[in-house]
């Protein structure tokens, strides 16, 4: 990268160095600490990681605190004891609902915490979308891409993709690679080469 690129990038702190995109015919099937088998899980919104940790948060706290509840009303004698041995009986049910109680409150505050990634994400999200759709075009990523008329489909995406993720990287260093990865296939790509698919 030059000076001047490098004055015009912006970095987001993802990685020490900026993250270089292989080319397609480089990519093996361990990249991105992917297991033997080529298995790569699929990239999780931050803000469905919320939503999911609220709600797992929300049902453990709710089922903990009736456990406790339950008895709490025992040991005071509000509820009848019906359990054999109620120290050891009852004791082992507030432990675990004590558990899962904590165990709800741990998962409501990382919910917290992704939903402030989740608005950092969507700024990012929107400055890069305002970059694309005013500084590239579809003809500029396939001159760029080294584009050729007997490219397979399959070919021309991933020429395309390749070429987007290296020119965004660039310009918004040290950006999450899945999270690029992401932004490309449900939105940049369709975006940028809308006009190109209904040819």
């Amino acid at each position: 990268m030059s000076g001047s690129e490098k004055e015009n990038s912006e970095n987001y702190g993802y990685d020490e160095e900026a993250p270089s995109v292989p080319p397609v015919s480089e990519v093996t099937d361990t990249d991105d600490g992917d297991d033997s088998t080529g298995f790569r899980a699929p990239y999780v919104r931050n803000n469905d990681r919320a939503s999911d940790y609220k709600s797992t948060g929300l049902l453990l706290t709710l089922f903990g605190g009736a456990g406790i509840l339950f008895v709490l009303l025992t040991v005071i004698g509000l509820i009848p004891e019906f359990l054999g041995n109620p120290y050891l009986s009852y004791g082992v049910l507030f432990a675990v609902s004590a558990l899962f109680f904590v165990m709800g409150i741990i998962s409501i505050r990382s919910a917290g915490i992704f939903e402030k990634k989740a608005k950092s994400d969507h700024t990012l999200e929107k400055r890069i979308l305002d970059f694309v759709e005013n500084e590239l075009s579809s003809k500029d990523i396939d001159s760029r891409a080294d584009i050729s008329d007997s490219d397979e489909p399959e070919v021309l995406y991933f020429k395309r993709t390749d070429c987007l993720k290296n020119i965004i990287a660039n310009k918004f260093v040290n950006i999450d690679p899945d999270f690029l990865d992401n932004l490309i296939d449900e939105e940049l790509y369709d975006r940028v080469f809308s006009d190109k698919t209904e040819e």
